[in-house]
């Protein structure tokens, strides 16, 4: 019988190879105001996309996009979002360039990084002060001519700062298919909790690699034999979703036995599919409803 025991995971180095070499997506997008756009004057070689228009555009809601930009994090009163060409960002005047790095860091948009030990002349154009401190606004251009040792620290910083890298080890009672992904990293954002939860439950390692929502979250449970229960003691095989007082569920987990759960929290590929205690799964979520479904004999 194997000591559960807390470990500390590391990703291995292929996956933080893939992770490198998709941090930062493809699309270079900035957001602005009215002011800044003015300041663009006529000559634009960007889209000038009102936000509203943005928010439904399907060529914007890619789940790695919007991880990486985290949409979630920016102000919700921003009026336009830029979407602008490899290296436009350093074409532009000095003083328009400062003011567009700034209001990145003012309204939180993702790919921002306190730059303090970045005195480095190839990113001194995507570096700008705000309250006395400096910031990276990161972008294809500047990532791609960071030295490598810098490129590969600001990747694994990043990735650290998503989620806690610690686990419970992995026990005998394990079962064999969730064993091959537990305590391992995704190299692909969009895996989230209900697609892990619901490969756990089939044991189609594809699964785990989707963003499911839970309309397909529930339909599939239902369909793999799984009814909700009156039960406070949960068993290998449960499955336990948190809900919020409308009804929605905003989190989902397998248990495996003994307290422990397989488990992701968020949809980045920075977050773990990972064993965890029970113990800390309600610290993180116990502020919720809680449904047990167990699948039916």
């Amino acid at each position: 019988m194997t000591v559960n025991t807390t470990i500390s995971l590391i990703p291995a180095e292929e996956v933080v190879q893939e992770w490198m070499s998709s941090m930062v997506p493809p699309m270079d997008l900035f957001v602005a105001d009215e002011h800044l756009v003015t300041q663009l004057g006529a000559q634009v070689s960007v889209l000038i996309i009102p936000k509203a228009e943005f928010d439904t555009h399907p060529s914007y809601r890619d789940v790695r996009v919007a991880n990486a930009y985290t949409y979630w994090t920016i102000d919700r009163e921003v009026p336009y979002v830029l979407h602008a060409p490899p290296g436009w960002i350093e074409t532009l005047p000095p003083e328009v360039r400062r003011e567009l790095l700034a209001y990145q860091v003012t309204v939180v948009r993702g790919l921002v990084f306190p730059a303090t030990d970045m005195e480095i002349d190839s990113l001194a154009t995507s570096i700008v002060t705000v309250d006395d401190v400096p910031y990276l606004i990161l972008h294809q251009s500047a990532f791609q001519v960071m030295p490598d040792e810098i490129r590969r620290q600001l990747t694994f910083e990043y990735a650290k700062a998503w989620d806690e890298w610690m686990a419970s080890s992995i026990p005998d009672t394990c079962p064999d298919h969730v064993r091959c992904l537990a305590n391992t990293f995704p190299v692909t954002s969009g895996s989230n909790c209900l697609a892990a939860t619901l490969f756990a439950v089939t044991g189609e390692e594809w699964i785990a690699s989707q963003w499911v929502h839970p309309g397909t979250f529930l339909q599939t449970l239902g369909q793999a034999g799984y009814m909700r229960i009156e039960s406070e003691l949960t068993e290998r095989g449960d499955v336990l979703t948190f809900v919020d007082d409308a009804g929605r569920i905003q989190h989902a987990t397998y248990c495996i036995g003994a307290g422990l759960f397989f488990n992701k929290n968020g949809q980045t590929m920075f977050n773990p599919w990972k064993l965890i205690h029970e113990d800390e799964l309600f610290e993180s979520w116990g502020s919720y409803g809680c449904h047990t479904y167990r699948k039916q004999q």
